[in-house]
């Protein structure tokens, strides 16, 4: 085997020294979600997975904006979407001392409830906490993810506080606290998103486009509803507690989940990083959209091949059994111990995640340093992802486990090419985690 040549960045560490870093992207996301709850059910199935994930982010706040519940679509006992989300709190308040023993970053009950407001059309409530939100000496952006707002439900508390801030801050204020938002959402803000400057920083739309007459946000039911086995009544709504029961099954796809991208687009699995969403995510991959001007707009353009498949499908259904995996640990980190409940592997490398080499190398990777909180045997699998890195000749992996090889590829000019490290454990269900190796291949 020829000898392996790195050279690494100037910003890393030598490649022998085990990386201590945090993955890209893994700093604690502020999050504002803003849901029609009330309208069609799937908010309310997506609600039961984003509180099993609120250990993940800082929830900066919960924005309800229908007033009044559909009739006959919707059949929640509670008829006003702010009671609705109040209720799934209480059921989370059920569950949460016990899921702080598997994480104790849940956060209370109580800290929920208090930022859990109505966005009601006669009410500033919404408005409000947002702007507070952006305006807080914090410096991380506020991520902002609107599940809805149509049919009965009020104008999206976001587009009512641009409205106010460039109302009574002018232009330059409003292109500062604009500067301040990241936007995992739909669109729904009007001029805002299309037309007044400066646009939105990054915005990916995870609903969008209608594709061979098939609605992203439609897909997520057919990739995941039966992914790895996962069964709704067996692993959800029966046996799992109160916020596992209100879980609802009468929408029009079932576990339709619609809104559930826009917050998988933001779980930092390890994998993924939030400001570069063409690299891919439990959310899906993204590209440019094209009618927009040059915007940093993003939405469901790409495709992925997998599984001898090649269309947009395969960007959300390669990492579908994971996903659905870890929602059914985290519903049963509602009813059982510690010591009975599975939880994911930390994925690590040895030596640093973005470096270069040389055409035809021999490029070592090492993640050794795995681990498992429960002591699960681990297994590894290392994909070259070419999609993100535009690299189409398959990589060949020598070696195998934690330790593998790979010959850089011949360019003619830098190439960066994208590694996906998924560590599996051996518990039930098995679990993963991942690392993003980042090689620029050179002449």
């Amino acid at each position: 085997m020829r000898r392996a040549v790195l050279l690494p960045l100037l910003a890393f560490v030598s490649c022998a020294a085990p990386s201590t870093a945090p993955a890209p992207g893994s700093s604690r996301l502020r999050l504002i979600i803003e849901t029609d709850a009330g309208g069609d059910p799937d908010d309310e199935q997506s609600l039961v997975r984003f509180l099993l994930y609120a250990n993940e982010w800082d929830v900066e706040g919960i924005i309800a904006n229908r007033p009044r519940a559909r009739e006959k679509e919707n059949l929640n006992a509670e008829r006003t979407g702010l009671g609705i989300v109040r209720a799934f709190i209480a059921a989370y308040a059920e569950a949460w001392p016990n899921l702080l023993r598997h994480d104790a970053r849940y956060p209370a009950p109580d800290a929920l409830r208090q930022k859990t407001v109505a966005g009601y059309d006669d009410t500033e409530d919404g408005v409000e906490l947002l702007i507070a939100a952006v305006d807080r000496p914090d410096p991380r952006p506020v991520w902002f993810s609107n599940w809805g707002t149509d049919k009965g439900s009020a104008v999206s508390c976001l587009k009512r506080a641009l409205d106010r801030v460039l109302r009574e801050r002018g232009p330059e204020g409003y292109a500062r606290f604009k500067s301040r938002i990241r936007l995992s959402s739909a669109d729904k803000f009007g001029e805002h998103t299309t037309t007044i400057a400066p646009p939105f920083p990054l915005w990916i739309d995870t609903f969008s486009p209608e594709i061979d007459r098939k609605r992203w946000y439609h897909r997520f039911s057919v990739l995941t509803a039966k992914a790895g086995g996962f069964d709704l009544e067996r692993h959800v709504r029966t046996g799992h507690g109160p916020l596992g029961a209100l879980y609802p099954v009468n929408t029009t796809h079932a576990q339709k989940e619609g809104d559930s991208m826009s917050f998988l687009y933001l779980v930092p699995t390890g994998m993924n990083d939030p400001e570069q969403p063409t690299w891919g995510s439990w959310g899906g991959r993204y590209g440019l959209r094209d009618d927009v001007g040059g915007k940093p707009y993003y939405w469901a353009n790409q495709t992925d091949a997998w599984k001898g498949t090649t269309d947009r499908d395969q960007v959300l259904g390669r990492w579908a059994v994971a996903l659905q995996n870890d929602f059914r640990a985290r519903m049963e980190w509602c009813v059982k111990s510690s010591g009975t409940a599975n939880r994911p592997p930390e994925a690590r490398l040895r030596g640093p995640d973005r470096f270069r080499a040389r055409s035809g190398v021999d490029v070592p990777l090492d993640a050794s340093n795995s681990s498992d909180p429960d002591g699960d045997r681990l297994s590894f699998e290392w994909i070259h992802y070419r999609e993100p890195g535009g690299n189409w000749t398959e990589a060949t992996f020598e070696g195998q486990g934690s330790r593998v090889s790979f010959k850089a590829p011949v360019v003619k000019a830098p190439e960066a090419m994208h590694v996906i490290l998924a560590v599996t454990d051996s518990g039930a269900p098995p679990l993963t985690r991942y690392r993003r190796v980042i090689v620029t291949i050179e002449p």
